[in-house]
């Protein structure tokens, strides 16, 4: 199936004489959060400061169909039962609205949200899936992912290379050294022992994410844990209702969190669709006199 690719003079007569593309913005938490949670580093590290409830947060932009929202926990606390809830919501945070303690049952029950907690014995309700299922909107080739938001390194959404220093602290929890880079993708995989590479998900260390496809005008959502795939771990979001954001829940065991950001450099097709649709609103792109295939690239459904 051949792409539909705009030429610069077409990108640049369709967007005008702006700046073509920027670097997009990191990727943060919302400033609205659980009254437990501190944020830090520009809103990038979240951290629960006591208990083990009332500890949402949110990411403050919302997602794009095959945008990966990917998360490393950095501290855990010990004597909790459970640990971090994971999954998008339609709820925008920017209302202010009353947050519950818990995601589970919490927002679920407000049916505008799909969260699930983060454990192997709940990943293995649904499929161990291929990355290239999820294609067009997300795939793999040459050792990198391709996403809506651009191509970063496989490697990115694996564990920590280098050896996790384990750090006692007054409050009882166990960390990284988190001042220092969290991963190192120089490292090879042929020095990475077999027996090392698996890491439960609640793991210091382990990188956990959450996206979005869209199937026959409706969403699926799919978990990423350590770099495998599972879902689809919910079906049928109506994604055209409303926004879609990431929602996370400290909960338990799981004390702080640092996203990790997954924006690469864009394909010059993806900088336009991310230009036109700067300047139309989703819902018009249908109206908008251009090929079909292209319509449809520009929904994200191809």
């Amino acid at each position: 199936m051949e792409d539909y690719f705009l030429s610069a003079s077409e990108c640049k007569s369709v967007m005008g004489n702006d700046s073509f593309y920027s670097i997009p913005a990191p990727v943060t938490f919302h400033e609205y959060h659980g009254r437990n949670i501190i944020l830090s580093e520009n809103n990038t590290v979240a951290y629960r400061k006591s208990g083990y409830a009332y500890g949402i947060t949110f990411s403050k932009e919302p997602l794009l169909p095959g945008e990966i929202f990917l998360l490393e926990i950095e501290k855990f606390e010990h004597g909790w039962i459970g640990n971090l809830r994971c999954g998008l919501t339609q709820e925008n945070p920017s209302t202010n609205f009353d947050l519950p303690q818990y995601a589970l049952p919490g927002l679920v029950d407000g049916g505008q949200s799909w969260i699930l907690p983060i454990s192997t014995a709940d990943m293995s309700l649904f499929d161990h899936t291929c990355i290239n299922k999820l294609y067009p909107t997300i795939y793999e080739s040459n050792n990198h992912i391709h996403t809506s938001k651009g191509s970063i390194p496989t490697s990115v959404l694996q564990p920590s290379r280098h050896k996790l220093l384990n750090l006692s602290n007054s409050d009882g929890e166990d960390s990284v050294n988190s001042m220092s880079s969290l991963y190192s993708e120089e490292s090879s995989d042929e020095n990475y022992n077999e027996n090392e590479k698996y890491m439960y998900p609640a793991d210091v260390g382990s990188r956990i994410g959450v996206t979005y496809v869209i199937r026959d005008n409706l969403a699926e959502m799919y978990m990423l844990l350590n770099g495998d795939v599972f879902g689809p771990c919910a079906t049928g979001i109506p994604y055209r209702s409303g926004p879609i954001y990431a929602v996370i829940d400290l909960y338990g065991t799981t004390k702080q969190v640092r996203i990790i950001q997954t924006f690469g450099i864009p394909s010059l097709k993806i900088a336009c669709r991310d230009k036109i649709l700067q300047q139309v609103s989703h819902s018009k792109v249908f109206h908008l006199p251009l090929p079909k295939r292209l319509i449809q690239f520009l929904t994200y459904r191809s």
